[in-house]
């Protein structure tokens, strides 16, 4: 397959131009950062001999570590994270408002040639509205990490703002280092400001998985981003149906707020960039992400979803086929669809065949629940070499739009099967058949929201609102801290009845170690929620709706007849929607103990109380820190 020799040289040129001047406005003078002034008060030190080996690289430089995988040859990879505020549309944005980078559509709106703005350039430039935002190394959203199954991540969080921080490796077991996990007061410390804490861990899980802020709603500002583990073409089953791996095709999704305010969302954007959407706002031009192929080649388009509100979202492509090849960083077999239904958290693989006439495709991304509310959709462009840029056909584009063809894992997915329409994910089948776990313990744990009057919303998990412990869990396990874990049988043997009575507490479920278990989770409300467990990787047994009249009865309905569930090949996940009066049914080894956060991954669910800590196994048999202070350091002020 040719690569276009020219296009390619004058890419390269442009990026060592900006390494070497920096960026400039429309008169020439050099334009600084935020980034780059955070830099200069929390410089990069000498990391000594410990690191000789690490391998580590230079803002805008390809990291050593994203490298072809080969068996056996792990690296040491180090990352330098400064955690830090800035501000969309800020100086570095404005050059793009420069003539030479704009051009108008017959629809009379005026757009950014996005052809011409690297995917790593410092302008942050949303939706065009000027917002606040917390990001890492000034990225929005934060930079690729992409590593080898097997290597170590060591990474220097820094926190250069005023409140706490944590990072959270969203797919990692961390089955050696469970202190690693980034869930502050559960797994460690929260990082304080002006403070810095070394993450380092083994990469235990391959696939696309991503990092975040697990600490209130900073993911929503900005703190996330990839996190991309391959492995050696060998032991990859589906190396044989595509091409390319690059980051190019690397889609980050959020639906997006500005200016920190926790509401609903206001728009959704990809990979930080899209077409405004506020009413009675500023209007500057869109600049949509950019995702370039060539025809005739099969890539692997790799997608996140970083959903913070109540807001799920399908994707789609203008007349391509998606052969959909793993979900959450699992192989599962290969399946053809044409849109894609992702939940909070929720990633998925597939191969796209770029065979059509040389021209510019929409990607489509349409918001449901909250986000139909302000009819919230998103385009980026899937741009063939050759086509002209600025060739977009902007007729369709609306939220009336509805792209043809069969969805997976659509709303109120259930194991009802699949129709012409629609392919449950409950239904879609393992890569690599696990055999057959009989649970020797099934916890009945249920999701909820409802309205009290005169008080809001109560978000609650098994009828108890979780309020986040005032120590590490994990870190304090051997004083005692014990007597202040709560969870629905306990209060029940204490006489209060949760369902009638606020229960307001640290819900600790307690599982045994090294046992096969089964979790059956139900949402009481008329909402999905997607559920995320931490530490593991379960399978997906079964997935239903009881509707509202049954849903509370739901353990008594499965004792009495057993609700449906799958055997063999059954698909691996690790964050899931439960239906709306519906269930979801899981199933996973118990064998890391520690604590491990279970929780609604729509931020202000999970913030407000429906969440809970999974206990696996026994305090002694859970692994200890080796550093006194476990990676958290003092100020570096």
């Amino acid at each position: 397959m040719k690569f276009n020799f020219v296009k390619t040289s004058v890419a390269i040129c442009c990026l060592i131009f900006v390494q070497i001047y920096g960026i400039q406005d429309a008169s020439g003078k050099r334009i600084i950062s935020k980034y780059e002034r955070i830099m200069q008060m929390y410089p990069q030190p000498d990391m000594g001999s410990e690191s000789s080996q690490w391998r580590s690289a230079g803002k805008d430089m390809q990291h050593p570590c994203k490298r072809e995988c080969v068996d056996q040859q792990p690296m040491t990879c180090y990352y330098y994270l400064v955690v830090h505020y800035d501000d969309t549309m800020a100086a570095t944005c404005k050059r793009l408002l420069q003539t030479k980078y704009r051009f108008k559509l017959a629809n009379g709106k005026e757009y950014i040639d996005s052809s011409k703005v690297a995917a790593n350039d410092d302008c942050k430039y949303a939706d065009g509205l000027d917002s606040k935002v917390m990001v890492v190394n000034g990225r929005l959203p934060g930079h690729s990490i992409e590593v080898c199954y097997g290597d170590t991540i060591v990474a220097d969080v820094i926190n250069s703002m005023h409140e706490t921080t944590t990072i959270h490796w969203h797919g990692m077991h961390q089955r050696l280092t469970p202190f690693m996990d980034g869930v502050p007061h559960v797994t460690q410390y929260p990082i304080e400001a002006g403070q810095a804490f070394r993450y380092r861990f083994q990469v235990d899980h391959g696939g696309t998985n991503w990092w975040h802020s697990h600490t209130e709603h900073q993911r929503a500002f900005g703190l996330a981003g990839p996190l991309i583990v391959r492995q050696p073409a060998k032991l990859n089953p589906h190396a044989h149906l595509y091409d390319f791996d690059q980051t190019e095709h690397v889609i980050m999704i959020q639906d997006w707020v500005h200016n920190f305010v926790e509401s609903v969302a206001e728009n959704i954007l990809i990979n930080g960039r899209g077409r405004n959407m506020k009413k009675g706002s500023k209007v500057r031009p869109t600049l949509y992400a950019h995702f370039p192929v060539i025809r005739g080649g099969r890539y692997r388009f790799r997608v996140i979803f970083n959903g913070v509100s109540n807001c799920p979202i399908s994707l789609s492509i203008d007349n391509h086929d998606l052969v959909v090849i793993a979900s959450d960083g699992n192989d599962i077999e290969p399946v053809e669809v044409q849109k894609i239904m992702f939940h909070g958290a929720e990633r998925f693989d597939f191969v796209l065949h770029a065979n059509q006439e040389v021209a510019n495709y929409w990607i489509r991304i349409k918001g449901y629940s909250f986000c139909a509310k302000n009819q919230l959709h998103q385009e980026a462009v899937l741009h063939y070499q050759d086509a002209d840029p600025k060739a977009l056909d902007t007729h369709t584009l609306s939220y009336a739009y509805d792209a043809p063809g069969i969805m997976l894992n659509e709303l109120g997915d259930d194991t009802g099967g699949n129709s012409a329409q629609s392919i449950s994910l409950a239904t879609l089948n393992a890569q690599r058949a696990e055999p057959v776990m009989k649970p020797a313990a099934t916890f009945y744990t249920s999701m909820n929201a409802f309205q009290i009057t005169g008080e809001g919303f109560r978000f609650q998990m098994d009828d108890i609102t979780f309020s986040m412990p005032k120590m590490s869990l994990l870190q304090t396990r051997n004083l005692g801290i014990g007597q202040y874990f709560c969870n629905s049988s306990q209060q029940a043997h204490m006489g209060f009845n949760c369902k009638q009575r606020h229960c307001q507490c640290s819900n600790v479920i307690q599982v045994p170690a090294n046992k096969n278990v089964e979790f059956v989770i139900s949402s009481k409300s008329n909402t999905p929620h997607p559920v995320h467990l931490h530490g593991y990787t379960f399978q997906v047994v079964g997935m239903g709706v009881l509707g509202e009249t049954k849903i509370g009865q739901i353990e008594e309905i499965d004792r009495l007849k057993a609700l449906p569930r799958r055997g063999r090949s059954a698909p691996l996940k690790d964050s899931v929607q439960v239906p709306a009066f519906g269930y979801t049914i899981i199933r996973f080894y118990s064998d890391s103990p520690g604590y491990w956060m279970f929780h609604c991954h729509i931020s202000p669910h999970s913030e407000s109380g429906m969440a809970a800590v999974v206990r696996v196994g026994e305090d002694v048999q859970m692994k200890m820190c080796p550093v006194s202070n476990c990676g958290l350091c003092s100020s570096v002020s």
